[in-house]
Parts: structure tokens; C-alpha cells; sequence
């Protein structure tokens, strides 16, 4: 039997549902990617802080277009969980624990900070300009 002719049926989940992981799981891989690819090289600059002034407002800008197409918080904190996962790739690589495992901790941190203050200031976030 051809599994791709006929794929599985995930009973229970509704298409919406779907979609909202589809998004998160994208921004978290795009996200994750260039921290692994772009944040490794900037790491190895000589300028202080120089990998996080670019990453951070990377990592805002995934962030914001999840909650943007999902409207929900909590997605925001699942795009940098897969994020997260991704970074921690970095660990086979030379010098690998400590250029990984502090930007994966960061990159969870930026998340639950965001999705706590999307969750906690709702009417500031959809208020209409």
C-alpha cells in the first residue's frame, strides 16, 4: 500500500488546528535556521553583543508574523521552542556548548516573555490603530 497516495488521517484535528501548527512549526524552523547558520557566524566576530543585536530583532520579527497569522500567544512560544530545537543542533559542531546552549536558553526565554506579555496585554495588542 502507498502511503502517499494515501496518507493518514489525524482524526480530531480540525483544519484551523493544522494550519496554526503548519505556521508555527515554519517560523520556528525559518527562525531556528538562521540562528544556527547566521547566529554561529556572527558569534565569531570580535564585536560584544554583535550576534545578539542582529538575532534578536530576527527572532521578534518570526515571532510577531506567527501571532500575526495564528492570533494566539501561545504559538509565539511554540515558534521558539522549534527554534530552540533547532539551535541546539549547533552542539555537534567545534566549540558547540557554548556557542548553543545559552542562545537556545535565550531563545526560549524571548518566547515566553513575548507570549506572556501577548497574553496579558490582549486589549493593547488588538486594539485598532
Amino acid at each position: 500500500m502507498c502511503l502517499l497516495a494515501n496518507p493518514p488521517r489525524i482524526e480530531g484535528m480540525s483544519t484551523q488546528k493544522k494550519e496554526r501548527k503548519a505556521t508555527f512549526l515554519f517560523w520556528g524552523a525559518a527562525w531556528g535556521l538562521a540562528e544556527s547558520t547566521l547566529g554561529f557566524v556572527l558569534h565569531g566576530f570580535p564585536v560584544p553583543s554583535l550576534a545578539g543585536m542582529i538575532m534578536v530583532p530576527l527572532g521578534i520579527f518570526f515571532m510577531t508574523r506567527a501571532f500575526r497569522e495564528t492570533g494566539r500567544p501561545g504559538a509565539v512560544f511554540a515558534v521558539s521552542a522549534v527554534a530552540a530545537l533547532l539551535k541546539l543542533s549547533g552542539l555537534v559542531l567545534p566549540g558547540g556548548a557554548g556557542l548553543t546552549l545559552r542562545p537556545a536558553a535565550a531563545i526560549l526565554l524571548e518566547g515566553l516573555i513575548a507570549a506572556g506579555l501577548l497574553a496579558a496585554l490582549p486589549a493593547f495588542v488588538h486594539r485598532k490603530a
